[in-house]
């Protein structure tokens, strides 16, 4: 090929030649001082030829730049613009960084141009649950350890304002038809139904239930206003708003959040949320109110809002300019013609349910349902200090409801009543090793995004954190507080518990943690339903039952009347 080039490009500068000197005796001469221009391919147009008045030997022409890789223009006596872009690489983009890889705690993909960025996320939290107390080893509370969440997460961004999540969870592992009571018929067809007929499904088959998590589109017009809508953490409370992916403290959330303020967590709707300085966030929100993956049955809509403030951002360069301070308020209504599911039940840190929303009346299995107006408030605060922190929350609610028999939930309402009360925590950490806040400070969910301008570090980031924390529930039911009369056997009044917990996380990477937490259940004045020969029963001092108040007569009586739970939990969790 390379002996081919140099004759095909003097043929061709030839046939220019020859052209251009045809030309010169049909057309006038441009003037003699006119210069060359260079073309937009970097090669320059030909000079005209002399006036036919005095002949002589045609111009000389500009060379073709047929192959600019291997062969150099022949001389001229005018400059050729020789500049050539050079190829890009194509492991990086326009800007210079790279179209994939690791970076600011993200593993990304993204367009040459930067208009479209895919983040691939997810989280496992593969935990140990043990429990200890009077009576606990005659209940189905047994050691276990199950995978409670397994969450693939795919994230996004385009065209640097509109951001994107879709994730789902495939845990929790649980056992289903735990007593081999379900029943799947009666009996055969044109058989009479009788005890012996029936047929029924296996009893403890393994069950891994699969459904939608944070699933949301977020457009920011500028960083004080942002709008997110699908289904997501609802703005109430700063532990609701700290996803237990990176940053809740102990395994899981408080009682005072994930019991009392925000029984649901997450909520379909549309939020407005932003910064409008650095010390001040706010968000408000309109939704479903039924919590997550429930469609709204009753065109009624709860409002969420949240603001805080972080007074000392521009005043401290140390922890203590994290300082924040806080409050969220909710408000939202039941209709009792369309709202038919139960109130969710109470439950410790190792899922352990002391009160449920139903209970044996004097007509039969009864339901306490929400019905009218639902609403709350909240504040919060934090106080980081060298290596330490403190960290509280307060929930006051007021929540109505209904009482339905089972199977009537639908066209009766026996009573109408509420459950109100409040609930507090208060938290110690004190981080002895590491990077403090490693993933990131508490209540802040900014959408994903991997900033160049910013240095890896380099050395992975590892911290210890030691904690320390004392809550406490006091909710008060009453069945009939708003209209009707309660039954016989109604299970009005206080819902008491006290907890104090410790625990301990070790974080190897951001991305891999490891969790130990001790959790002691207290529950004052509780007593079993039903009085053991010689003791007392449950009343309306205490509705919370613990699990050695749920014990059948004879089984073990001098458990029945203690009050006390102790959990021991612990987790490896992997997230990105």
């Amino acid at each position: 090929m390379k002996l081919f080039e140099p004759i095909y490009a003097a043929c061709c500068a030839l046939t220019i030649a020859s052209a251009a000197h045809a030309q010169s005796t049909e057309a006038p001469a441009p003037p003699a001082e006119a210069t060359p221009q260079a073309d937009q391919a970097g090669t320059s147009t030909a000079p005209a030829a002399a006036p036919e008045a005095t002949p002589s030997p045609a111009a000389p022409v500009a060379p073709v730049t047929l192959f600019p890789a291997n062969v150099a223009p022949a001389p001229s006596a005018t400059p050729i613009a020789q500049a050539q872009a050079l190829p890009r690489d194509p492991n990086l983009g326009e800007d210079g960084n790279p179209l994939a890889g690791y970076r600011g705690g993200y593993f990304f993909l993204r367009s040459a141009d930067d208009n479209y960025r895919l983040y691939l996320q997810g989280r496992a939290h593969i935990d140990f649950y043990s429990y200890a107390g009077p009576g606990v080893s005659d209940t189905t509370l047994k050691p276990t350890l199950f995978l409670r969440r397994a969450r693939p997460e795919l994230s996004g961004e385009f065209f640097h304002r509109w951001w994107f999540m879709i994730a789902g969870d495939f845990g929790t592992t649980a056992i289903d038809n735990p007593k081999g009571t379900n029943e799947t018929s009666a009996a055969a067809p044109g058989v009479t139904p009788v005890p012996t007929t029936a047929r029924y499904t296996s009893a403890e088959t393994a069950k891994v239930s699969a459904a939608p998590t944070d699933v949301f589109i977020n457009f920011r017009a500028m960083p004080w206003l942002n709008l997110q809508f699908g289904q997501f953490d609802a703005p109430f409370t700063m532990e609701n708003r700290t996803s237990e992916k990176w940053g809740t403290p102990f395994m899981e959330r408080s009682m005072t959040v994930r019991d009392v303020a925000v029984p649901t967590q997450k909520q379909i709707g549309l939020m407005a949320w932003g910064e409008p300085a650095k010390e001040v966030y706010y968000s408000i929100g309109l939704f479903d109110g039924e919590g997550q993956n429930r469609p709204n049955v009753d065109s009624r809509f709860d409002v969420f809002a949240r603001a805080y403030v972080l007074p000392l951002a521009n005043q401290r360069t140390d922890a203590l300019k994290n300082l924040q301070i806080g409050a969220s308020v909710r408000y939202g209504s039941r209709d009792h013609n369309y709202v038919d599911y139960d109130v969710p039940a109470l439950t410790t840190q190792g899922q352990y349910a002391f009160w449920n929303p139903t209970y044996t009346s004097s007509q039969g299995t009864t339901h306490i349902i929400y019905s009218g107006p639902q609403q709350g408030i909240a504040f919060e605060a934090r106080v980081p200090y060298g290596n330490f922190d403190v960290t509280s929350e307060v929930a006051v609610i007021d929540k109505a409801t209904r009482e339905a028999l089972e199977g009537f939930e639908a066209t009766s309402s026996q009573r109408f009543g509420s459950l109100r009360g409040y609930s507090y925590y208060v938290e110690f950490g004190f981080w002895p090793l590491g990077n403090r806040d490693i993933n990131g400070l508490p209540g802040v969910q900014n959408m994903p995004h991997v900033d160049f301008s910013q240095p890896e570090p380099e050395t992975p980031p590892r911290a210890l954190q030691l904690l320390a924390k004392w809550e406490q529930v006091h909710l008060n039911y009453s069945s009939a507080r708003r209209l009707g009369t309660p039954d016989a056997q109604n299970i009005d009044g206080d819902i008491k518990v006290n907890a104090i917990s410790l625990g301990a996380n070790y974080w190897l990477t951001k991305h891999l943690r490891f969790t130990v937490n001790y959790i002691a259940n207290l529950f004052p004045d509780s007593g079993p339903v039903k009085a053991s020969p010689g003791g007392t029963a449950q009343t309306s001092a205490n509705r919370a039952l613990a699990p050695g108040n749920t014990l059948a007569v004879g089984t073990d009586d001098s458990a029945r009347d203690t009050h006390v739970l102790h959990e021991m939990l612990a987790r490896a969790a992997v997230a990105f």
